[in-house]
């Protein structure tokens, strides 16, 4: 079962679940491919970039995937979808911070 607190996107595909997480590790995979990921100055303008998102996303749940299943899967749901499930999960990756919470200074 997918954690959306933990910023993971449940979604089924052929009557199967599967959870996109972009996490901390697959936007490290990521950043390589799109330099500008951490700081929001890059599209996703081909298929090529919008499966190897997907794919990466779909690794820490379901690593049997490879990167032909997650086009597959990408045709199942739909161009469309599997840009806003992938949209969904880069936003679950950068939780707003609560608002008045009072979060400790690290210690030197």
């Amino acid at each position: 079962m997918a954690n959306r607190v933990r910023g993971e996107v449940p979604f089924k595909a052929d009557d199967e679940d599967y959870v996109l997480v972009l996490d901390f590790n697959a936007l490290c995979d990521l950043e390589a491919d799109f330099p500008g990921i951490m700081d929001g100055s890059f599209e996703l303008k081909s298929p090529t970039a919008i499966r190897k998102v997907f794919h990466t996303g779909l690794a820490k749940h379901h690593p049997e995937l490879s990167v032909l299943s997650a086009g597959e899967l990408i045709s199942a749901v739909g161009i469309p979808m599997a840009g806003q499930l992938v949209a969904a999960a880069f936003k679950a990756s950068f939780p707003e911070a609560a608002t008045g919470s009072k979060a400790r200074p690290p210690k030197p």
